[in-house]
């Protein structure tokens, strides 16, 4: 039954490493950002200024939105802004595309 368990355990680290991988944000690349949604759209925008970013792209859904940072402490800045999870944009284009969500 340990055997088990171990086998369980490991598969998933081995697989949430593999996740945080392929996620994580490349300095100089587009990023997803979502942030919680009930904030105001207006907010969003504005924590991705201060946070020293431009807007690219924003989808259907106003919590989800691609944008550029110049600056190596960007992630760090929209998590400080608010922002609940930040990953490479072309991993969640990967995602967004294959659940049939994927925007133009």
């Amino acid at each position: 039954m340990r055997e088990i368990a171990f086998g369980a355990l490991f598969s998933l680290v081995v697989a949430l490493t593999a996740f945080l991988t392929a996620a994580w944000p490349v300095p100089g690349r587009p990023v997803a950002s979502y942030f919680p949604p009930e904030t105001p759209a207006s907010q969003i925008f504005l924590a991705i200024s201060h946070a020293g970013g431009r807007l690219l792209e924003a989808g259907g859904d106003p919590s989800l939105i691609i944008s550029l940072g110049t600056g190596p402490g960007y992630v760090a800045a929209l998590y400080r802004a608010g922002a609940w999870f930040v990953v490479d944009a072309s991993f969640a284009r990967l995602c967004l595309a294959e659940s049939g969500l994927a925007y133009r």
